[in-house]
């Protein structure tokens, strides 16, 4: 038991401790002064009428002074407290004999909530265990106000508290109210969670603050509901905020303000908020601009690398960019950067996109130093398809797009993402034109060029000049082998449809890292009995 909490459970009017006395320290209630040296841990009751620790005694001693307030300038005795008291000699002599056996309690309860606390797979389960344990309801929130866990029923008169468990953020009314009365502030000054009531409900609450490294990491907040709230109670539910706080440490959920990822950006991505006023509430709340233009940038490298260092490379990020929000999700960094509004009618996003991001060279510089690679999502001013651009970042890692660039653009490979996801032969089958493919394997069987004929008059279109310099043929080779495409396979090269089935064709085969699997020495042997192909031809 903390010798602080001895003190409260004596209902003391004052005390004034002598040097070496912490009110933190873990103490051993004993009933008087044993004759010989004893434990540095024992708190004795000093005899009536002295004022000095027994002779050769190691432990801490308390002295009863009487009933009014203590002269703090009449310093005690080292290991020594002077406290006063309404009660009487006999009666603080009977609170203070009855504190082994609260000490028993409380020890016991200590051990259920670490048992808890091992026990405990996620925040959620071990609150509901430390709520059986205490009695009451609570909530545990982190730095973001973003509701961790609750346990236990809150009355039905609080649907302020009740909406809170709902939404899954403390509001910032509640926040700004607490803020005001003082409450956060003296939990912080005294180091140790306070009593606090709410006149409005006439309701008691035990309030917290979880640090973990010296890091405020949330709230562990208790409602005096199902049975009264001791004075003794408060050291449980800072012992339970401090595993609280090793958890929470642990999974990465401390929220953006203690430096472990927007709590936000992982509701946002995770689809997770109750409703969009929520969700615009909270994001307005973070450094994020509402009702402009966002990417969303997912940066990993080749290499698997620690939370750790991912969360200093977040804080690279952040510094890089104004209006940014970072969480950790599947293993990579997750950032959601602002890029500003519209500044024209048309669809300027994808070149604010990429001079955004760009030219901030710390931002490339960290990339480039951590062998990372940022993949950037369309550019999108409804937040509330987040969960969606994940997705297209996700995809577009997986297409392995060949690219040397340290930021590749969704828009500027989205035919290869599209052919990476063609994993059936129906899918492909029904994107790519048939003409196209059977120019293509005419090119392989006969080692013509045909197909990169096609190509090449479509990126210079109404240039046949440029076409031909570009396949380093001449004019005339180039107009023969227009002709025998429109003859052989019934390609129009004048025609904008056919062009935009060469243009489609050769992105999706870049997609596919220039793989035809209409080919049939690559393509799956259940494809092969599909399209009629033998192993050899």
């Amino acid at each position: 038991m903390k010798l602080r909490t001895v003190l409260r459970e004596l209902g003391i009017n004052d005390y004034v401790t002598g040097s070496d006395v912490h009110l933190d320290r873990d103490v051993i209630v004993f009933p008087a002064a044993p004759d010989e040296e004893s434990i540095s841990e024992l708190l004795v009751l000093a005899p009536e009428g002295a004022s000095e620790p027994a002779s050769g005694f190691a432990g801490t001693t308390l002295v009863l002074c009487g009933r009014g307030p203590l002269d703090h300038n009449d310093r005690p005795a080292p290991r020594t407290i002077y406290v006063s008291s309404d009660d009487s000699r006999a009666s603080f002599e009977q609170a203070f004999n009855a504190l082994p056996k609260l000490h028993v309690h409380l020890d016991l309860q200590r051990k259920r909530i670490f048992q808890a606390f091992q026990s405990s797979y996620d925040i959620q389960r071990f609150a509901d265990h430390v709520c059986e344990i205490l009695g009451n309801p609570l909530m545990i929130v982190n730095s973001d106000r973003r509701l961790l866990a609750s346990a236990g029923d809150f009355p039905e008169n609080r649907a302020d508290v009740l909406e809170e468990i709902t939404q899954g953020y403390i509001s910032e009314e509640v926040s700004a109210e607490m803020e005001v009365a003082g409450i956060l502030e003296d939990v912080r000054h005294a180091g140790h969670s306070i009593i606090s009531e709410n006149k409005r409900f006439g309701q008691r609450w035990v309030t917290s603050i979880i640090t973990f490294h010296h890091m405020e990491m949330g709230r562990f907040d208790m409602l005096e509901q199902s049975s009264p709230i001791r004075e003794s109670d408060l050291e449980l539910v800072d012992f339970a905020g401090s595993l609280a706080g090793v958890m929470i440490d642990k999974l990465g959920i401390a929220g953006e303000r203690a430096g472990s990822g927007s709590s936000v950006l992982d509701d946002l991505l995770g689809a997770t908020f109750a409703n969009e006023k929520t969700m615009r509430a909270q994001l307005a709340l973070s450094s994020m601009p509402i009702d402009e233009t966002y990417v969303l940038v997912m940066l990993t490298g080749d290499r698997e690398v620690s939370r750790a260092h991912l969360q200093r490379i977040a804080a690279r990020v952040s510094a890089a960019f104004r209006n940014c929000l970072w969480t950790i999700k599947d293993g990579r960094l997750v950032a959601l950067v602002a890029i500003g509004g519209r500044t024209c009618v048309g669809w300027d996003a994808y070149e604010r996109a990429e001079r955004v991001l760009g030219q901030r060279k710390e931002f490339v510089s960290t990339l480039a130093r951590n062998g990372f690679r940022g993949y950037v999502s369309e550019p999108f001013e409804q937040i509330g398809v987040t969960p969606d651009r994940y997705q297209q970042v996700s995809d577009l890692y997986s297409a392995h797009v060949s690219s040397d660039a340290l930021l590749v653009y969704f828009w500027q490979h989205r035919y290869s993402v599209l052919a990476s996801m063609a994993n059936t032969f129906g899918q492909l089958d029904m994107m790519l034109d048939k003409r196209v493919i059977a120019m293509s394997l005419y090119d392989r069987d006969h080692g013509t060029a045909y197909l990169d004929t096609a190509i090449r008059t479509v990126e210079h279109p109404g240039s046949p000049a440029e076409a031909a310099k570009a396949l380093n043929v001449h004019r005339n080779t180039y107009f023969y082998r227009v002709n025998k495409i429109a003859e052989l396979f019934f390609v129009d090269l004048k025609s904008g449809e056919d062009r935009l089935a060469v243009a489609f064709f050769t992105k999706f085969l870049e997609g596919m890292d220039n793989r035809l699997m209409f080919d049939a020495d690559q393509m799956p042997s259940t494809w092969k009995r599909a399209v009629g192909y033998s192993s050899k031809r």
